[in-house]
């Protein structure tokens, strides 16, 4: 009887640290930051950066059950431009990979450049770097997002060089890179943006959406979208009439993702002086959207991201709580209806802290961020049903 009565105390304390999550250490550097996180058909990729030896490298490490693989560099530079709000993306379109850095054009980071490669054996060897813009400007590019596209991938960044010579605007622009790096279909979708807000795609229906945020002469940044269609990208429109009049980027961009026709974006507003995170539905491929949906209105910081399983949607934001920042995860189903809240982590509110980023690989939600303390990338993982066989048996 006592050995029950001790198995059953020990599964229960199991249970407790895996609903609140397990931790696990990428094989990451000492000083690595800026992570991304994706998911594939059999496992995760996680992308960072880290110094070595005067250069930064640029790297990735794929997890299969149940470890994570030595870690590979993409690329490496002691000219980059590394920035804990403009940080690298890597999209997988099979085993095709699509991933960029931006490399400094001006001594004094003033002006960069956005370089890619693509890969076509997940990771293992990369094509020659390229510049994404065509343009020879010495101004910004950056805030890159892409989705997997037919053969290759949509690309869509922010660029700056219309402001040459300190006229003009940031724009938004478009591009396909095919599965070997050919850079084809370049468009601009509008031509004044929030300057160093994120941009974020995702596939609706094999359509490119992208969501940004957009700029108006009387400095109203609101988010806007647009989608490619057969006859062309249309015309960019508001997705929420927010209001948000600021003179300056406030560094805090949408995220949108689908399930099938499902698509949810979540974004950061601080119009009329009321921080909030906010949540937009669409269960008919982009045709309409709920109305908004109030995420946190309690001193949120933003930088938010979002994930959807065939049920439910994951919005992941930073937030303060109890004197320190948090980053926070609420749960939604498909109608809007909150499910669940966690307050997943105590982080600092600093910019070295990052965009914590989130990914679902089978029952788990991944959470990946850097840790100043530690000043390294960590990652977290919490189980969708605490309840299943695979959440007890946990991922790391």
């Amino acid at each position: 009887m006592y050995r029950i009565i001790l198995v059953l105390i020990l599964a229960w304390l199991v249970s407790c640290e895996i609903n609140k999550g397990t931790l696990n250490d990428p094989p990451v550097a000492k000083g690595s930051g800026q992570p991304t996180i994706i998911n594939i058909d059999d496992g995760l990729i996680l992308a960072w950066q880290e110094p070595f030896k005067g250069d930064i490298l640029l790297r990735m490490s794929v997890y299969r059950n149940p470890k994570w693989s030595a870690p590979k560099t993409i690329a490496k530079g002691d000219d980059w431009f590394v920035n804990w709000a403009d940080f690298p993306a890597i999209v997988a379109n099979g085993d095709e990979l699509f991933v960029h850095y931006l490399e400094n054009t001006d001594s004094k980071g003033l002006a960069y450049n956005i370089m890619y490669t693509v890969s076509s054996d997940l990771g293992d060897t990369w094509t020659k770097q390229k510049k994404l813009h065509e343009d020879t400007t010495a101004t910004e590019h950056g805030f890159v997002s892409a989705v997997p596209y037919k053969d290759g991938f949509y690309v869509s960044w922010l660029d700056g060089r219309n402001t040459h010579g300190n006229t003009g605007n940031f724009g938004l622009r478009a591009a396909f890179v095919s599965a070997d790096g050919t850079v084809t279909n370049r468009a601009e979708l509008d031509n004044n943006t929030c300057t160093c807000c994120q941009t974020t795609m995702t596939l609706v229906n094999n359509q490119p959406w992208v969501f940004y945020r957009n700029r108006t002469e009387d400095e109203i940044r609101d988010i806007y979208f647009t989608n490619l269609t057969d006859s062309g990208w249309v015309t960019t429109t508001s997705l929420n009439p927010d209001n948000w009049h600021i003179a300056g980027c406030p560094v805090n961009g949408p995220v949108a993702t689908t399930y099938k026709n499902t698509m949810a974006i979540a974004w950061f507003t601080g119009a009329n002086g009321d921080n909030k995170v906010k949540l937009k539905i669409s269960d008919d491929a982009g045709r309409s959207f709920s109305d908004e949906i109030i995420v946190e209105d309690i001193h949120p910081i933003g930088r938010v991201d979002v994930a959807m399983d065939s049920t439910k949607i994951y919005v992941s934001y930073m937030a303060d709580r109890e004197d320190e920042a948090s980053i926070i995860l609420k749960v939604y189903n498909y109608s809007g209806t909150l499910l669940d809240t966690e307050i997943m982590i105590a982080v600092s509110p600093d910019r070295d802290t990052g965009f914590p980023r989130i990914a679902i690989w089978r029952e788990f939600l991944i959470f990946t961020w850097t840790d100043i303390d530690l000043m390294k990338v960590k990652a977290l993982s919490y189980p969708l049903d605490p309840n299943s066989i695979m959440a007890k048996s946990r991922l790391y």
